[in-house]
């Protein structure tokens, strides 16, 4: 996090986040993750990627699934059935 702070939910539950503090996802973990903004101010933050044309995630709520696919890191959305969004 550079600056302002947000709310990191994964499977476990949530964290708040705020300047200066990191996190980090092993490759192959099916921990879907995302970052809320609940405060009134912007925040700043960096994400760091080998950008893998292979990488996929795994979302758990709700069931959708996206995925980056090459030449251009298009995404594709799509249910675990494989059924568009």
């Amino acid at each position: 996090m550079l600056e302002g702070e947000l709310v990191l939910r994964t499977q476990a539950g949530e964290q708040q986040l705020t300047a200066g503090m990191c996190a980090g996802f092993a490759a192959g973990s099916t921990d879907g993750h995302h970052l809320i903004n609940r405060s009134e101010r912007p925040a700043s933050f960096l994400v760091v990627s080998n950008r893998d044309p292979e990488d996929s995630a795994h979302y758990p709520d709700p069931d959708v699934d996206l995925m980056w696919s090459p030449p251009h890191a298009r995404k594709r959305m799509t249910r675990r059935d494989g059924t568009p969004c």
